[in-house]
């Protein structure tokens, strides 16, 4: 088995477990009584602690660092099924979340970077259809483990699965490569990398905005997420070839209005419409963040990707910490960035 292939294994599977419960930690947090400005506090310790993490999982064997990710993943869930609501756990568990789950993001991105040239992004393609495959199957798993199985039980089943998806990725062996120590990064790039960030926090603040104010169950927030998914890889694998960066910031406008309507509508039917639109526009956009970070000519990968990932966790903490000062809502939050979505599409380089 090669290592392209153990990778791909190792990516099916992590991402799999990972989406069995990560997308729905707002709303159990919600469920057990926390604030919407709780939860914006927990996000901005979650990117806070992740400039540091990001740092030292680059730093030390990255066999270790995934090793210490699953561990606390696995840890996380079932602190966050047993926790009381108050201030102290509320930080506890966004120090272990943010530990687990972006210190597993930086190593694959990692790994990923070492084994698959970038090629103009074609060799990025099977990657995001590894995410799709592996998401729209763990979405339905998700509903049946939450609608039917105590969260304790789900988290322990995670905690297994997510200790079966390391053992792949042992098995990789990542040659030492020469390349520049000089880290040279376009500007555009920089700016689509922060702007990136509104992007990020939209799709972790739209599962809690749907279930609080369109009243919808989790079960439906799933069958969502699968309908976003399949729409997602039917674009990568069939649309996508038709289409030039210079045309997607016409779908990003496009996109941007279905996301207010969205914000906008409590008719189900409709949201499921949205769904299928928002899968074709946001995965469009989802191929240029990937290969945004994968484009990096000839820079370190360590290096480089400390700057980029350091890029994207201090502007989600900048971010952040301004809308808790400044703006609190949820749905304003939501509506900036959704602007600041279709911005970002403006700095992509054409092709």
């Amino acid at each position: 088995m090669t290592n392209k292939n153990i990778y791909n294994t190792f990516l099916f599977l992590s991402n799999l477990t990972r989406n069995l419960i990560e997308v729905y930690s707002v709303i159990i947090l919600y469920n057990k009584g926390y604030t919407i400005s709780n939860i914006l506090f927990f996000l901005l310790i979650v990117y806070f602690i992740a400039i540091t993490s990001n740092y030292i999982s680059l730093k030390i064997n990255y066999k270790i660092s995934l090793i210490i990710s699953f561990i606390l993943y696995g840890i996380s869930y079932i602190y966050l099924s047993l926790m009381n609501n108050n201030k102290i756990n509320l930080i506890i568990i966004a120090i272990l979340l943010s530990i687990s789950i972006n210190t597993y993001h930086t190593i694959k991105h990692y790994l990923g970077m070492n084994l698959i040239s970038y090629n103009k992004g074609k060799n990025t393609l099977k990657i995001l259809i590894i995410t799709y495959i592996s998401t729209i199957i763990s979405n339905i798993i998700g509903i049946v483990l939450i609608k039917k199985i105590p969260i304790k039980i789900t988290t322990i089943i995670i905690t297994i699965l997510s200790i079966i998806s390391i053992f792949p990725i042992l098995k990789i062996k990542i040659k030492n490569n020469n390349y520049s120590n000089k880290i040279i990064i376009n500007k555009n790039k920089i700016i689509y990398s922060i702007l990136e960030q509104f992007k990020v926090i939209l799709i972790e603040l739209q599962p809690l905005y749907i279930y609080i104010y369109l009243k919808n169950s989790i079960s439906f927030i799933g069958l969502f997420n699968i309908i976003i998914n399949i729409s997602s890889l039917i674009t990568v694998i069939i649309i996508d070839k038709f289409l030039k960066n210079k045309y997607y910031k016409y779908i990003s406008i496009i996109l941007g209005i279905v996301l207010i309507i969205k914000l906008n509508t409590k008719n189900n039917i409709l949201l499921l419409l949205i769904a299928l639109l928002e899968g074709i526009g946001m995965k469009i956009y989802e191929k240029n963040s990937i290969n945004n970070l994968y484009n990096r000519g000839n820079n370190n990968i360590k290096k480089y990707l400390i700057i980029e990932e350091s890029i994207f966790f201090i502007s989600k903490f900048i971010i952040m910490l301004l809308f808790i000062l400044l703006i609190k809502k949820l749905k304003i939050i939501l509506y900036i960035c959704i602007i600041g979505l279709v911005i970002s599409t403006f700095y992509l380089e054409e092709k």
